[in-house]
Formats: structure tokens, sequence, C-alpha cells
């Protein structure tokens, strides 16, 4: 495998390698990639969606969306963005990872890995940008740090849900599977020991002190837009084949818009589940 950097801040790129071929060896080779650099892109991939489920289960449990009316119907491992309509159905959610999050951290045991697939990709934007909690933990002043220890951050997907327009609106068992959850505000990564913040978006309803006050989510705004500075950040420009896997235990990511008129965007998604944070 030849690997190179991304950016000076994360990422590595893998060339000549089709993950197909993944061995015991190499997955944790990339396991270890992913805890010291955050995002691990396969380049030039030609999957099959047994294929992408397969390699994706070498990851680590699958999880499941909430949102399960985008999922393939022969696969609900894989969820489907796209802005494509064909015989007047949209073939994926067109709006879907838009703002800065990390993913699915309104669950118990958040997602440790995400797993995109480009099919099709715009010719310009469409990028997806991740910003490193690690690299901006490290920034912070110490006496600030020690101030967020043992902070935690409660959240809620229904308050991200909320936001949405024109949304139908969660079923019951959506409900269910969606009560609120508290988690760290900073967190230690279960394979190297790092520490890094743990932010979310909309999600988030407030900030709890180590005593379990609530000290508002202005906190974790101000280290939100902290964190998302450019010195922390990468942006990633698709190409079709790119099979991008991360790890959402220390980054933040979002995507970014495309000229949805002219432009096809096709990106199959899974879900590896992650330990409850500590």
């Amino acid at each position: 495998m030849h690997e190179t950097p991304l950016s000076p801040v994360m990422g590595i790129a893998i060339d000549g390698f089709d993950v197909r071929a993944m061995t015991p060896v190499v997955l944790e080779h990339v396991k270890a990639r992913l805890a010291d650099h955050g995002v691990v892109c396969f380049r030039g991939q030609t999957l099959s969606h047994p294929e992408l489920v397969a390699f994706s289960a070498r990851l680590g449990p699958f999880q499941h969306h909430v949102l399960t009316q985008w999922t393939l119907p022969e696969h609900p491992e894989i969820y489907v963005h796209s802005n494509i309509v064909e015989n007047g159905r949209p073939l994926g959610n067109p709006r879907e990872g838009f703002g800065w999050h990390t993913d699915l951290t309104y669950f118990e045991r958040p997602t440790a890995y995400t797993v995109l697939y480009g099919v099709q990709v715009p010719r310009e934007g469409g990028n997806t940008d991740f910003a490193s909690l690690y690299a901006a933990y490290d920034a912070l002043p110490q006496a600030q740090r020690e101030r967020l220890q043992g902070c935690s951050v409660l959240r809620d997907y229904r308050k991200l849900y909320a936001r949405r327009s024109n949304v139908e609106p969660l079923t019951e068992a959506q409900l269910a599977r969606t009560p609120p959850t508290r988690h760290p505000l900073v967190r230690t990564h279960p394979v190297n020991g790092r520490k890094g913040l743990y932010l979310g978006g909309n999600d988030v309803v407030t900030v709890l002190d180590a005593d379990g006050t609530d000290i508002g989510r202005e906190i974790h705004d101000e280290l939100l837009a902290f964190s998302i500075g450019e010195t922390f950040r990468y942006s990633h420009q698709w190409r079709a084949g790119d099979l991008l896997v991360w790890d959402n235990r220390g980054l933040l990511h979002t995507a970014t818009e495309y000229d949805r008129e002219h432009e096809r965007r096709l990106i199959y998604r899974t879900l590896i589940e992650g330990e409850v944070p500590r």
C-alpha cells in the first residue's frame, strides 16, 4: 500500500489497494491509522453493494440510522446520500450531513467509524470538511483544559430533527430509539488514549459541570466555533471511487454545497457502532 498525507492536520490516502483484499493484519493497520490520522481514503475502489457491506462489517457492528426510509431495501446497512430523482422518486436524502457534527452522538454508543463510498460526485463543490477535535483541545490553554474535565454534554436527537423543514414527524419507534443522552465533553480515545473535545451540532441541549449543574450551551458553542477554525481543518475533494473512512471519536465533519441543479451526487454510507464514550 502506498500512503500519502491528505493534509498537515489529518488524513492519509492509500492508492493501489483493493479493499476487497483486506487481511486481518492490514485491517489492524488501518484501524491504527484511523486512530492517529482520523481519516483514511482508499482511492479508486469499485464496490458492489454486498462488497461495501462486507468491507464495513470488518470494522465492527453496524449502526442503523434513525431515518430508515433512506436506506437500500436489500441492504439496510447502506444509507443513501443523493440529489438524484429517478421516475419521480429520490434515490437518497439530499440534505443529510450539512452542518458541523459528529455522527449519531445522540445514541448511548455513538458511531465509531463512518464509511462513505463516492459513486457519483460533483465536478466542483460537494466536499466533506473535517475538523480535528484533538488539535483543538491541544491548542486550548492548560487551565481551560482542566476546567473542562468532568463536564458533560446533554444531547437530544429530537432537538436536531425539529430544526429541519418539510420533514415527516418522527414515528413512535424512532422516538423510542432516541432518548436524551449524556456524554463527556472531553473524550479519551480507546485505542491511543489521546484526549479531545467531543462536540456535536444541533442535537446539543446544554453542558453540565462535574457536579451535574447546568452551565449552559454557550460553552459548547464557543468551543465549536474555536474547533472549526482553519488551523484544525481538512477539506476532502471527492473523486469517483473514493472510499472514505473516518474515526468519529475525535473529528467534526460537514457536507458542503454544490450545484444541485446540474450536478449528480450519489454516495453510499455505512456506520459502525462504537463504545460508550469515556
